[in-house]
């Protein structure tokens, strides 16, 4: 799957089938996501012709069902206030302090408590003291900023007299040529506003150590950070939440088949059975997981058995993924 041409509502439809885990109609997949049937025709055609999804044989009216079950789509790109508001601000070159004082508290969110804007005449425009970090924000109407937009000598004062380790530039784009040939004579790092942005969603999925935050800005080798640039948050995590997920759809198929207590190698059978390839050691610690802190599980002479329905599990984990992203916008 190429994750980069999926779209929003591709995405979420293949969130619809991974949890109801059966086919279903046009209709049934529309009322879950409040469209109409023809309205997400074309998603369907276009899943069915990237290989994602098929036609189930043998339904009327039509049915759906996922060719692959362990499917992970990327996340839906969910635009909270301070994102949006860095995606208004980038380009009120009217009023640029906006922009400065936005970016300013997105810092703040990612963990940089003492990221304080200054952005007077003669000062840069954000300071973390912490990391010994400054940043100067550039707006434009539109299209990227050139060399004509940054004062590098007053770049070069930033860093003296802030005794500054890393500096950026955060703007909705940059132009090709000069100015990325001085920004990289002067040790500037580049830095479009989507790449913050991006970092935000992940943050608010799982956060970000600052420490990390800094190595992927100003770490790489790279002049210029993109979006393409940030890593997953949970990146150290992957496959645990890939084991956990998994897990919990087989916990869904026992309620089915009246299994109430099972073990680590009897799970971890019916993963590989399904072409999933973990070993005991890490459904383990998956199961470790399950059990504390989140209490989904109880375990009791080497077996483990949910400590609620399981439908009731997934309701409530829902609301408390809900209430997180509140909490952290």
């Amino acid at each position: 799957m190429d994750k980069e041409k999926l779209t929003e509502q591709e995405k979420k439809i293949i969130k619809v089938l991974q949890e109801t885990d059966e086919p279903l109609t046009d209709k049934e997949i529309a009322e879950r996501l409040n469209k109409t049937p023809q309205g997400i025709w074309r998603s369907l055609k276009s899943l069915k012709e990237k290989g994602i999804i098929k036609e189930k044989e043998g339904t009327r009216p039509r049915k759906w069902e996922l060719v692959r079950k362990d499917i992970n789509p990327p996340p839906i790109d969910i635009e909270s206030p301070l994102i949006k508001k860095l995606r208004e601000t980038e380009r009120n070159s009217q009023n640029p302090t906006l922009f400065e004082e936005t970016l300013t508290e997105a810092f703040k969110k990612l963990g940089f408590d003492d990221a304080r804007h200054l952005g007077g005449r003669d000062e840069p425009d954000i300071i973390i003291e912490s990391f010994k970090i400054v940043i100067d924000a550039k707006t434009t109407k539109e299209g990227t900023i050139n060399e004509r937009y940054v004062n590098f000598p007053a770049m070069r004062r930033y860093r003296e007299e802030y005794g500054a380790k890393h500096v950026g530039i955060v703007a909705p784009g940059f132009a090709q040529g000069n100015l990325i040939n001085a920004a990289e004579k002067e040790g500037i790092i580049l830095i479009e506003t989507e790449a913050i942005c991006k970092l935000l969603q992940n943050h608010a999925i799982y956060p970000y150590e600052p420490e990390r935050i800094v190595e992927i800005l100003f770490g790489s080798d790279k002049g210029i950070i993109t979006q393409k640039d940030i890593p997953p948050s949970t990146i150290d995590k992957e496959k645990l939440i890939d084991i956990v997920a998994n897990t919990l759809q087989v916990l869904k198929n026992f309620k089915k088949a009246n299994i109430t207590r099972f073990s680590g190698n009897e799970l971890h059978k019916v993963l590989v059975g399904k072409g999933l390839n973990y070993n005991v050691d890490e459904v383990e610690d998956a199961l470790k997981f399950l059990t504390h802190p989140l209490n989904i599980l109880q375990k009791q002479d080497n077996t483990y058995s949910l400590t609620d329905n399981i439908d009731l599990i997934l309701k409530d984990i829902g609301l408390l993924t809900e209430a997180l992203k509140r909490i952290r916008e």
